[in-house]
């Protein structure tokens, strides 16, 4: 991991709580059973501004993607990402 400030402990549970299961992609559900955390509607942190360009692995910077929305995303920012529908 680059040296981009802060790092902190991340609980993907808790994000996907905090998040409420929602994808903040595209807004679809994450199916909740830990198991699919490899399939493509199951849960991974994304990082609102990647780590590859200067975000940190903070609280702040991370949310709940579906992993097959956090790969389409790439190392774009957010904000750049279209929301998929």
């Amino acid at each position: 991991m680059l040296d981009n400030g802060p790092v902190e402990q991340i609980d993907l549970l808790k994000v996907a709580e905090r998040d409420k299961w929602r994808c903040q992609l595209c807004g679809g559900i994450v199916v909740k059973d830990r198991r699919s955390q490899r399939a493509p509607m199951g849960p991974s942190l994304d990082h609102i501004v990647p780590v590859s360009l200067g975000g940190t692995h903070t609280w702040a910077n991370v949310q709940l993607a579906h992993l097959r929305c956090n790969l389409s995303k790439g190392n774009r920012p957010a904000n750049e990402q279209l929301r998929l529908v």
